[in-house]
């Protein structure tokens, strides 16, 4: 249990095989923990009947939540476990608001839908207009305007569909113009956390992958939940991840009209150009796509050096490469290589460099989104990053899920649609003012 002083939060857990008797219990156990609920979130299993999941969480909680379908589940009270069916995270503090608005239908017009959403989700805000109006008066009195400049009093939380493959067909989920909607209407240096819903990785990998929302106590098939939220607590946002840079770079010297579909690498046939790249044949990619995709990606290198990872898989034609991040002609992209013990405690890293930012502060709640495909880069790595994350932070909370896309930011770079990574949001139980 988070006993806190500013901020309570619970954690409840289910394995039961009913999707509503489940969704009761991990509910009911959230709030067991934290009182009654200022918001929160909920996880489910993709392979489970959904409606049953809305139909337990609203008997508790009302609509005062969001949710999506995730691939899997991790936390600090179960640890990663396949079976879990639902995960619940209750948050309880009067120094936090939040203010929800759902994009249905949103991939007609991904920027515009993203801008309107955050809009009415900025605008709808209930906010403690005397709480909220002293923090910030005692911050000004006591504090550096440096310090204010890197503590903002609000950040956003963000669920998209993630991609679908219906009937063979692949539908990207279109973060990367989401966020830049987003972005567009609250500046570039907002803070965001979020990701994908999704569907298993064992039902991607099998060319099926279908995914849910959950807002306003209602079910959604093909929409994207933007949160805004005043937090008059300390936060940070972190993107972590396990790869290296090489000396191997390629030029994607052409694409489809959506950006998605590359048809040609270094003006070659991209699957061919890249197993090159990587020193295989093509004929020894096409045997294991993923295992090469996933450990040795795409990235690309922002101005201040750091490296955004992306990937790309093979279409059914095995000469195209379909990417999960949208991409223009001429674009440079390097060949990445994984550091196999990075990868292996990126959660625990997270932390390390949240400590170098939040010094002497403790976490009142980690909330993280971690790649599907860093599953299957080493046997039980799900565990193994928990386990050196619990072993250096005994008493740590946390609440996770695997995705197919991680929508991160850090103090230096705007928010992005992420692969291969692990994004963050940590709060602290220590006021903005003190």
């Amino acid at each position: 249990m988070a006993n806190k002083k500013n901020i309570k939060v619970g954690i409840g857990v289910s394995f039961k095989k009913d999707p509503y008797d489940a969704a009761v219990e991990a509910a009911n156990k959230s709030i067991r923990e934290c009182g009654e609920p200022t918001f929160s979130i909920v996880y489910t299993n993709a392979d489970y009947e959904q409606k049953g999941f809305l139909d337990g969480i609203n008997s508790i909680l009302g609509k005062n939540w969001v949710g999506i379908s995730t691939d899997k589940i991790f936390n600090s009270k179960a640890g990663y476990d396949p079976d879990i069916r639902i995960a619940v995270m209750s948050i309880s503090s009067k120094y936090m608001h939040f203010s929800v608005a759902v994009a249905d239908n949103y991939r007609k017009n991904p920027k515009k839908n993203a801008f309107l959403a955050v809009k009415s989700a900025v605008e709808n805000i209930h906010a403690d207009k005397y709480i909220d109006a002293y923090i910030q008066f005692i911050r000004t009195k006591k504090k550096d305007y440096g310090s204010i400049i890197r503590n903002p009093p609000y950040f956003v939380l963000t669920y998209i569909s993630g991609v679908k493959i219906l009937n063979g067909k692949t539908t990207p989920g279109y973060e990367t113009e989401f966020i830049s909607g987003i972005l567009e209407y609250t500046g570039p240096h907002i803070p965001i956390f979020g990701g994908s819903a999704s569907s298993s990785l064992e039902e991607y990998v099998k060319n099926k992958a279908d995914n849910f929302q959950f807002a306003d106590g209602k079910l959604y098939h093909n929409a994207a939940i933007v949160v805004f939220a005043i937090c008059n607590l300390h936060f940070t946002n972190l993107v972590e991840h396990g790869y290296k840079l090489t000396k191997d770079f390629a030029t994607i010297t052409k694409v489809d009209k959506s950006g998605y579909e590359i048809l040609e690498i270094n003006g070659k046939e991209p699957i061919e150009e890249y197993a090159r790249l990587l020193g295989v044949s093509k004929k020894e990619y096409l045997r294991g796509p993923s295992n090469y995709s996933f450990s040795r990606p795409f990235s690309v290198v922002t101005e201040d050096g750091t490296t955004i990872i992306k990937e790309a898989i093979p279409n059914p034609d095995n000469k195209t490469l379909h990417a999960n991040f949208k991409l223009y002609p001429n674009a440079i992209v390097n060949i990445t290589n994984i550091d196999k013990k990075e990868t292996l405690e990126t959660c625990k890293l997270s932390i390390d460099n949240m400590l170098k930012d939040k010094k002497g502060k403790k976490p009142a709640i980690a909330m993280f989104c971690s790649c599907s495909g860093r599953r299957p880069l080493a046997k039980n790595l799900e565990k193994i990053d928990l386990h050196n994350l619990r072993k250096k932070y005994p008493n740590l909370p946390f609440f996770g899920f695997y995705s197919f896309s991680e929508v991160g930011s850090t103090k230096t770079l705007s928010a992005q649609s992420h692969s291969q990574t692990v994004t963050s949001l940590i709060i602290f139980d220590e006021l903005l003012s003190s």
